[in-house]
């Protein structure tokens, strides 16, 4: 249905263009051109068709109005205020305008500018359900009175008709453009509900149970009275059975649930169990695999709060099969992604018994998962029973029917969420000014406190005092974050693992390189600062402590040569250059190469995974360096993790690459360079990647000025190509100058501050050495 709805505005979008052609100043064909855009969610195409609606017709309020959407959409809410401005100054009681005002004022956390819009709607339309439960939305973020936000949800119910959603559904509810002649397509606007619009009454009636859930969960007390919003829902799915709407139904007992949670449990387990047995009816009626792959991804969190019963159960066999839960649902996951072209297909079987094959007596695993009602932290240690943390609660919440799996959830959402604000406002700042950000200079404390969060402190003085080396495995938006810096105060030697079952993979593949003790190095540059000189410093350095050095014959860096000298080449792959991650779409995950004329080459994790030549067992090491695979940008930034997050790193593991470095944030050009070529030093030395890396991070945070002038002076010597060696020469002497003239302290410690070493982290073959 949906392919049939978009292939009718793309032949709606061929008839405004012909309309186009015979008169190209038709304010009414550029207009619908625009809105058919819009639907097809080609947002800058849009934009571009409402300009010149508006260039042929200055007073078009439609037109303004429909471009504040298009640019809302773009994420360009001041801009989108702008044009609703304008689309109101031309007709004053336009309420969808106002309304539209509201919506940009929302997103931009402007709440009380966004009621005044919001009232002016209801103003002008007093049944205008949207803004009637976006003001409630409000209200519930501004924390007002309960009484006051319930009145808002339910003015939006009574303003529509019950019957509303049957009639809409029994008879379709889209026109058919492409059956419209020429002329007729051209006078009418195309105003046909969009897959979003016939969902209003449930969106509606899912909306108001929801916030005031979350409303609850905000007040002081832990467990506020949620009796309104479990009503909510139980009415809601009344109405929408699971025979007549059966993913609005789920939809609606996912959110139930979290509420039986708190203080129902055995509600909880009997609608948890039907739930997780009508989930598997309506996969078994997807259409396709991709369908079945995607309905299952979103209604995730039936798994996750069944792996929440058992690791809550006073039953250690529970305990178990609460992580073997957790396991196969990680590992299914992943499968989703490699499909049938990864050297290794995860088992989507997992026992516990097997993790003993990654550990041994001084080696240890952290295991966290995540769901709607708790975190989980499994403590796996060789030979000994597996152990769940239980999280402490603040002496006031100890008393009564607390639980502390939801209370730390919620500590790490909260954290979680000025994180992510924090970095968004980082990424908007101009280069000279981000070192002065409060995500840069509050990095430190804002790591301190989700340790406190994670109870890591806890964790090692109880459980791994006689540990050395560690696998750490995350799960969900953990992945995102550098838990290793947050187990510092003893020098474990740590690797992550998006999963057990990887890991006993790595163990199991033999490599296919010809030479370990010698390894080639290829080393892919994509000039990220022309300016900068550390780039060419870094390949000068990798050159020299590499003789077995490849580069791409053409500088030009793309999907087809790269991956042709990935199959040639074997040992280390270095890669300077940036990347991306798409939550969405994880296949579409990309290394950003060349830029042409055209567009930047890429090369993404589908391609990675359906190269059918490409065997990475062959090298040892991938270094991603200044590829973000943590926050990667504003847009994904603000996206939450629901299911598992499967990243560029995994494409390379599943591929059989028996270590990948990578960063989880961009870091200065001059201390990567540094920390990398140390890394790349240590490893020449005959340090394993985990001891490398930990030792070039120490070395790094270490670092004094004194230190660096030495280091630059060394690496000059060291050095055949002129320009590397001529700069390196002159930094340190301008840094035994600044010293001099105490400009700078000899001791000061440049690069101690997290944002230059805690994103480099190391996935793979977990390390079994000690010392």
């Amino acid at each position: 249905m949906l392919c049939d709805y978009l292939q009718q505005y793309e032949e709606a979008l061929k008839s405004f263009d012909k309309a186009i052609e015979f008169r190209a100043d038709d304010d009414s064909a550029w207009y619908n051109r625009g809105i058919a855009l819009g639907y097809l969610k080609r947002y800058k195409n849009a934009l571009a068709s409402f300009d010149k609606a508006i260039e042929f017709k200055p007073d078009n309020d439609s037109a303004w109005n429909n471009r504040g959407i298009a640019l809302g959409n773009l994420e360009r809410y001041e801009e989108a205020i702008a044009s609703y401005d304008k689309a109101i100054e031309f007709k004053p009681d336009f309420h969808s305008a106002w309304y539209n005002r509201g919506l940009a004022l929302h997103k931009l956390e402007r709440y009380e500018e966004a009621i005044s819009s919001y009232d002016k709607a209801i103003e002008f339309k007093p049944d205008k359900h949207e803004a009637l439960v976006n003001k409630g939305n409000v209200l519930v973020k501004l924390k007002r009175d309960t009484e006051e936000v319930i009145e808002f949800y339910n003015r939006a119910l009574n303003c529509i008709d019950p019957q509303w959603w049957e009639a809409w559904n029994k008879n379709q509810g889209l026109a058919n453009i492409s059956a419209l002649n020429e002329e007729a397509t051209v006078k009418i606007s195309v105003q046909i509900p969009t897959p979003n619009d016939q969902q209003t009454t449930i969106e509606l009636r899912l909306e108001k149970p929801k916030q005031l859930q979350y409303y609850m969960m905000q007040q002081p007390s832990l467990f506020s009275d949620l009796s309104e919003a479990k009503k909510s829902y139980e009415e809601a799915l009344e109405f929408l059975t699971f025979d007549k709407f059966p993913e609005q139904h789920l939809q609606f007992l996912q959110e139930l649930l979290k509420v039986y949670s708190s203080d129902n449990s055995e509600e909880f387990q009997k609608y948890l169990e039907i739930g997780t047995q009508q989930l598997e009816k309506f996969l078994s009626k997807a259409e396709s695999e991709q369908e079945r792959i995607t309905l299952d991804s979103k209604f995730a969190a039936f798994n996750q709060m069944r792996v929440d019963i058992l690791a809550q159960s006073k039953v250690l066999e529970k305990h178990i099969e609460a992580l073997e839960t957790a396991e196969v649902r990680k590992n299914t996951c992943l499968a989703w992604l490699m499909r049938e072209s990864s050297i290794y297909q995860p088992s989507t079987g997992f026992e516990f018994k097997q993790t003993e094959k990654l550990l041994n007596p001084k080696t240890a695993a952290i295991y966290w998962h995540l769901s709607p009602i708790g975190m989980t932290t499994f403590i796996i240690k060789h030979n000994e029973p597996l152990k769940i943390l239980l999280p402490q609660l603040p002496s006031e919440l100890q008393q009564g029917d607390s639980r502390p799996y939801f209370y730390q959830l919620r500590r790490f959402e909260n954290w979680m969420q000025q994180w992510k604000k924090s970095y968004q406002n980082y990424c908007n700042v101009p280069y000279p000014d981000k070192e002065t950000t409060p995500w840069r200079e509050n990095m430190k404390s804002l790591l301190e406190t989700l340790g406190e969060i994670l109870e890591i402190k806890r964790i090692v003085q109880d459980n791994l005092q006689d540990v050395d080396n560690l696998i750490l495995i995350p799960h969900r938006e953990l992945h995102l974050l550098p838990l290793d810096y947050l187990f510092n105060e003893k020098d474990f030697i740590i690797t992550y693992l998006p999963s057990f079952q990887i890991g006993l993979q790595l163990l199991e593949l033999t490599s296919n390189s010809e030479n370990t003790d010698s390894p080639k190095l290829l080393n892919i540059e994509t000039h990220l600062n022309d300016d900068s000189p550390f780039t060419e410093i870094q390949s000068a350095a990798l050159y020299h402590l590499y003789p077995k050095y490849g580069k791409l014959p053409n500088p030009l860096v793309t999907k087809t040569n790269l991956l042709e000298a990935l199959r040639r080449y074997e040992g280390y792959f270095h890669f300077t250059g940036h990347g991306y991650h798409n939550l969405k779409n994880p296949r579409e995950s990309a290394l950003q190469l060349s830029k042409t004329e055209e567009k930047t080459e890429e090369l993404t994790l589908g391609d990675i995974f359906e190269y059918p030549k490409l065997d990475l067992r062959k090298y040892q090491l991938i270094c991603l360096s200044a590829c973000e695979t943590g926050i990667t940008s504003q847009e994904s930034s603000k996206e939450r993790i629901i299911d598992e997050y499967v990243g560029l790193v995994s494409g390379f593991l599943a591929k059989g690459a028996n270590y990948v470095v990578s960063t989880l944030w961009r870091v200065d050009e001059r201390s990567t360079a540094l920390l990398i070529i140390k890394f790349y030093q240590l490893l020449k030395e005959g340090q394993t990647p985990a001891i490398a890396l930990r030792q070039a991070k120490n070395w790094l945070r270490q670092l004094t000025h004194k230190d660096l002038a030495k280091w630059y002076g060394d690496l000059a010597k060291e050095l055949n190509e002129p320009h590397s060696k001529a700069f390196l020469e002159t930094e340190a002497e301008n840094i035994e100058k600044d010293i001099d003239t105490k400009k700078n302290e000899s001791t000061e410690l440049p690069y101690a501050h997290p944002y230059y070493s805690a994103g480099f982290i190391l996935t793979g073959k977990p390390s079994t050495t000690t010392g």
